[in-house]
């Protein structure tokens, strides 16, 4: 992980350096957008909650499996603390959803339902189906989304089965965040699995890309596919887009400026 950060980090560049219009305004409205939007508030109560949950629950792992912990009994608490994505980045999920107005979402990898929440009300008329292998997990993110009255169809089972159901179900992916198997020909079938459900106006967003030697390397061949035009890479997610009026294939590699002060624009 640290090796990637520092390629990551040597790499990245601010909006300053960059001069595409498109991922200007990208880096402006989204990704160093510090609005704190209606929201956060009942989610991040909720995520409060789960924390402090000590129930324990059969947690059934079809993916790559947990770094810090692989036992089949799990506390609530541990679940939230450890497989949920950190609230800023559920932050931008929301931000990204609120921005791009997807009429269709899907997640693979439900987790409690926080992020899936997220996605959800960033834009609630999108029609969204989250998929999660363990059926306890799914029970319980069942219940988060109707205290929230989050309208979210959520499907069990292994993504090996379910993926198809809801791409059936959807017939169309405007945006889809993948997430829960870490691991390179898993996260490669279901990009080529997703690709001919979407349009160019497709957002395609992959968690976690430098979990593992694994995941970097499936994130290469990913922005190496001809169908992907321009690729985004945050260090924990990665973003590809199918835009076929970007005539030239470009990738970036992103940071806020705070991070990289001397890239202001004063110095070329």
């Amino acid at each position: 992980m640290i090796k990637h950060f520092l390629k990551y980090y040597l790499r990245a560049v601010t909006k300053y350096r960059v001069h595409s219009p498109f991922v200007y305004n990208l880096l402006v409205n989204v990704i160093e957008d510090k609005r704190y939007y209606y929201a956060f508030d009942p989610l991040k109560t909720l995520r409060a909650r789960l924390l402090q949950k000590n129930e324990r629950i059969e947690v059934l792992d079809l993916g790559a499996g947990s770094r810090k912990n692989s036992e089949k009994e799990r506390k609530i608490s541990e679940i939230a603390k450890t497989s949920i994505s950190p609230e800023w980045q559920c932050q931008m999920l929301f931000k990204l959803v609120d921005y791009f107005k997807p009429s269709t979402v899907l997640e693979m990898g439900s987790s409690l339902g926080i992020s899936s929440m997220y996605l959800h009300f960033g834009n609630p008329k999108a029609k969204m189906i989250s998929l999660e292998g363990s059926p306890e997990i799914a029970k319980l993110a069942r219940e988060n989304f109707k205290l929230l009255s989050a309208d979210i169809e959520i499907i069990e089972g292994n993504f090996s089965e379910t993926l198809q159901v809801a791409l059936d179900k959807l017939q169309k992916i405007d945006l889809a965040f993948i997430d829960g198997h870490h691991a390179e020909l898993p996260t490669l079938k279901y990009f080529e699995q997703i690709l001919p459900y979407c349009n160019e106006e497709s957002v395609l967003i992959f968690d976690d890309i430098y979990w593992s030697d694994e995941m970097a390397a499936a994130w290469e061949k990913i922005k190496l596919n001809s169908a992907v035009t321009l690729s985004v890479d945050l260090f924990y997610f990665g973003i590809v887009f199918l835009k076929k009026d970007f005539k030239e294939k470009q990738h970036f590699t992103l940071i806020s400026y705070p991070y990289k002060l001397w890239q202001i624009g004063l110095f070329k």
